[in-house]
């Protein structure tokens, strides 16, 4: 029956988006496994030095923040987009759930910033490093929501 919907169809013509797919290929799962173990050890590792900066400062309240941020942005989000790589449907769904987890980290490490900045009374938005991560935050939102909803039709909808 599968053959007969293939020949009924008329052939597409040939498109540069048709020949760049035809050379893509899926993430191997041994190139995949290495690269996560890398991506999330370094926002492990990463998070955690920078949140105990400087030198002899401990871990604390803000430390939070660059914890947060490091395993939201760079291992959710990372992982994300090598699940991505991997192809398939099931490997889209998964990349849009594991990033909307990285960006819910990335908010958490949002609110403790702007907890700490209350707590010392510090106004809010007066660097560029901050200016810039809100920037992020809220295209990194765009994009998911864009993601999610215009380009992934269906991803409400369980199969």
């Amino acid at each position: 029956a599968d053959d007969h919907h293939k020949a009924a169809r008329a052939p597409t013509a040939p498109t540069q988006h048709n020949a760049t797919m035809a050379k893509m290929t899926p993430l191997p799962t041994n190139k995949y496994l290495l690269l996560l173990s890398i991506v999330i050890g370094h926002s492990l590792l990463g998070g955690y030095y920078a949140g105990t900066r400087p030198e002899g400062a401990g871990w604390r309240f803000f430390s939070w923040h660059p914890f947060l941020m490091m395993v939201g942005m760079v291992g959710l989000m990372g992982t994300a987009t090598l699940t991505k790589k991997r192809m398939g449907y099931t490997n889209t769904k998964l990349h849009g759930m594991i990033a909307w987890a990285g960006l819910m980290s990335s908010y958490a490490g949002f609110y403790v910033i702007y907890q700490n900045k209350n707590t010392m009374g510090k106004d809010h938005y007066t660097t560029l490093h901050s200016k810039a991560g809100l920037a992020v935050l809220v295209g990194s939102t765009m994009l998911g929501m864009a993601g999610g909803g215009v380009f992934h039709p269906g991803f409400w909808v369980d199969k």
